[in-house]
Formats: structure tokens, C-alpha cells, sequence
């Protein structure tokens, strides 16, 4: 098997396992774990703050001791997160487990697109990651039918649990998969771990400063993170208790929503790869601008298949984001210290993400729910502004 089928399975197989749990999230913290608003956003601070607190570390394992290192670690703890979160339908449990799963995460993010990039020698990114999304895309509605299954088959409960020995066994299945050919240590002779690690950050920060491109799309990550993690959160709940969705038939419906968002992500990605040559700052100004949007409109509706409308195409929407900014950066970062790099942009999403996470919750907590999500669109304005600045750069 070849570096790029490698790549599809790994980063195919993990989505389709994570979605298995993402997918009956909602309804296992609503309806069996019974926690409120701030509390459904607290989960995902916690997750963020573990993220923010450990990406730099993780970055400098997988620059230092090797991506696929990395990757196999990252999909163990994975695995151990949802096992405990499934164990336990309580706060202290779920929080616990969320705090454990960004660890994990940790070690994936960055690591995973720099060990594709090095093995491709940063040849053909632009296929590979949009391919790769849309593998993570078919992953994620294939984790969605299998959820739905042996949540209806057994229950929501034991789905996570199953889920979360399925990433184990995926660690084990890539430390024997997944080549490393060429990993090259960003250690230097001749001075200790401590200061080799320094000097890789201060040459990661040094790299990015010293490119237009990447310190715009270091605030472009930035507040997509403040302005994402109210959304993420909230939609659920909207549907459950704003939109009066019956809990008995909450699994099939929250199914849908999921299975038909990865579909129409998967055919606008196909759109994209097809289409859009270059000038991916300015299809992402675009795409934002519909986004915002597309959620004032979902915030507010009381219609319940207008809601469903919106949803699929706000999720549709978000899922570009990620794998046109991956290319952007990819391009623009050397192969020494990559992983770094890409750590530090994902310490400004996870920064991002705690800052705004707790201030939307305390919205919706003491205005509502719909105010909650309408708050996010304030903070994706701005990206809009920079990727307009960078339209005729990118």
C-alpha cells in the first residue's frame, strides 16, 4: 500500500470511529448525562484547554522522536478517553475524558499532515489533503450508520464504549501500517533537550513572523476558534429543546443530520479540488460570508425543517475550511520542525476555542440558546476581513 492509500485508511478509519461517538454525543450528554448549557460548553473548554496546554509539547515528540510515534500514541489515548467517557454518564467523568481526548488529539494534529507531507516530499498536497477530506468525510458518514445501528441495536452508551476500543486496536493496526522513510529529528549535535526543543519554537515563530501568509492565517485560526465552539455545543441542544425534537427519535434524526452534512461536504470538496485552482483566500471569504449567514438564520428559526436545512448546509460549509488552510500552510512551512509549526496553529484554534467557549455558554445560559449561537457570527467577522486583505496573495 502506497503513502496516500496509507494516509486515506489511517485518516479515514480514525473518523469513522470518532463520529461513531460525535454522532450520539449530543444525545448521551442531553438525555442520560443531563447537563445544561454552560455545562455542554464547559466540555468543550476543557477539551480546548487540554489542547492549548499540550499541542506544543506533543509538536516537539513528533519533530524530535518521529510522527508515527506520534500518530500511535495519539489514537491509543483517543481510545482511552471514549472508554471512560462511556463508563461514566456523569460531569466529573465526561470532563474528565474530554480533558484526556485533547491530549490525544495532541498528538495527531500536526504530526499527521507532517508525516504525509515529509514521505511526499511536499509533493501533490493539494490532492492529498482534499482526497484526505473527503476519505474523512466518507469515513465519518460510515461511522454514522454503524452508530446508529448499535445504538438502536444496544444503546447509546455501549456504541462509545465499543467506539472507544475500535481506536485502540486502530493505534495498534498503524504502529505495524505506517512507513517512516523521511523523518529527519530536529535535534542538533552538540547541544542539551531542553535547548534543542527551544531553538525548534523560536525557529517555528521566527518562520511564521517572518511570512505574511502565515501570520494572517494565524489570526484567521485564532477566531475561527472563539467563533466555533459555541456552535459546536449549542446546535444539539436547539434541536432537542429549542425545536422540541423528541428524545425516542433523537438517535435517527441526529443520524441524518450527520450522514447528509458528510455527503454534501464530500460532493463540495469534489466541487473545490475540481474547481478552484489557487485563490483560496478568496472561495474561503466566500464560503465564511454564506456561513455567518447561514447561522443568524439557524439561531433563530422556529421552523424544524428550515433548522435541518441550515444545519446541513452550515456543516457542509465549515468542512472546507480545515483542508484548503492545511494547503496554505503546508506550502508555506520547511520540513524541519514542521510539526512545530503546525502545533502552534493549533494552540491559537485551541486558545481560541477556551476564550470563547465560556462566554457564549454564559449567553445561552442566561439569555438563551439561540443568542448563544447568534454571538459566534461576531467573532467570524473579522476572518472575513483578512482573508479579503489575502485574496490576492493566496
Amino acid at each position: 500500500m502506497n503513502i496516500k492509500n496509507i494516509y486515506y485508511f489511517i485518516t479515514g478509519s480514525r473518523s469513522c470511529i470518532i463520529q461513531m461517538v460525535f454522532t450520539l454525543n449530543a444525545i448521551y450528554y442531553v438525555s442520560q448525562a443531563d447537563l445544561n448549557p454552560l455545562q455542554l460548553v464547559l466540555i468543550g473548554t476543557i477539551l480546548e484547554l487540554s489542547i492549548l496546554l499540550f499541542e506544543m509539547p506533543t509538536g516537539l515528540v513528533a519533530d524530535f522522536f518521529g510522527r508515527k510515534k506520534s500518530l500511535v500514541i495519539g489514537s491509543f489515548i483517543l481510545g482511552a478517553a471514549h472508554l471512560l467517557e462511556g463508563s461514566f454518564p456523569e460531569f466529573w467523568a465526561i470532563a474528565i475524558a474530554a480533558c484526556i481526548w485533547g491530549i490525544g488529539w495532541t498528538f495527531i494534529s500536526g504530526a499527521e499532515q507532517a508525516w504525509v507531507s515529509d514521505e511526499l516530499e511536499n509533493k501533490e498536497l493539494e490532492q492529498v489533503f482534499l482526497k484526505g477530506a473527503q476519505y474523512s468525510s466518507f469515513g465519518r458518514f460510515t461511522g454514522i450508520i454503524i452508530s446508529m445501528l448499535l445504538a438502536a441495536l444496544f444503546s447509546v452508551q455501549i456504541t462509545i464504549l465499543i467506539a472507544g476500543a475500535l481506536l485502540v486496536l486502530l493505534a495498534f493496526i498503524a504502529l505495524v501500517m505506517i512507513p517512516e522513510t523521511k523523518f529527519v529529528t530536529a535535534a542538533r549535535e552538540g547541544t542539551t533537550s531542553i535547548i534543542q526543543m527551544v531553538l525548534t519554537i523560536k525557529d517555528g515563530v521566527s518562520h511564521i513572523k517572518g511570512n505574511g501568509v502565515l501570520v494572517g492565517i494565524a489570526a484567521i485560526t485564532l477566531f475561527w476558534g472563539l467563533a466555533s465552539e459555541g456552535f459546536d455545543r449549542l446546535w444539539g441542544a436547539h434541536f432537542i429543546e429549542g425545536l422540541d425534537l423528541a428524545e425516542e427519535n433523537s438517535i435517527y434524526w441526529f443520524g441524518a443530520f450527520y450522514g447528509i452534512a458528510f455527503l454534501l461536504n464530500i460532493a463540495v470538496l469534489k466541487l473545490v479540488e475540481t474547481y478552484v485552482k489557487k485563490r483560496y483566500a478568496l472561495v474561503l471569504f466566500l464560503i465564511n460570508s454564506l456561513l455567518s449567514i447561514a447561522i443568524l438564520l439557524f439561531a433563530f428559526t422556529g421552523n424544524f425543517l428550515l433548522a435541518v436545512l441550515l444545519y446541513w448546509l452550515i456543516a457542509s460549509l465549515r468542512n472546507v475550511n480545515y483542508p484548503l488552510m492545511s494547503i496554505m500552510t503546508n506550502e508555506r512551512l520547511q520540513s524541519q520542525g514542521r510539526a512545530t509549526a503546525l502545533s502552534m496553529f493549533g494552540q491559537l484554534d485551541a486558545l481560541g476555542q477556551v476564550a470563547g467557549g465560556p462566554l457564549v455558554g454564559m449567553i445561552a445560559l442566561y439569555t438563551s440558546i439561540n443568542a448563544g449561537m447568534a454571538s459566534s457570527v461576531f467573532l467570524i467577522i473579522p476572518t472575513l476581513y483578512l482573508l479579503w486583505r489575502m485574496r490576492k496573495v493566496v
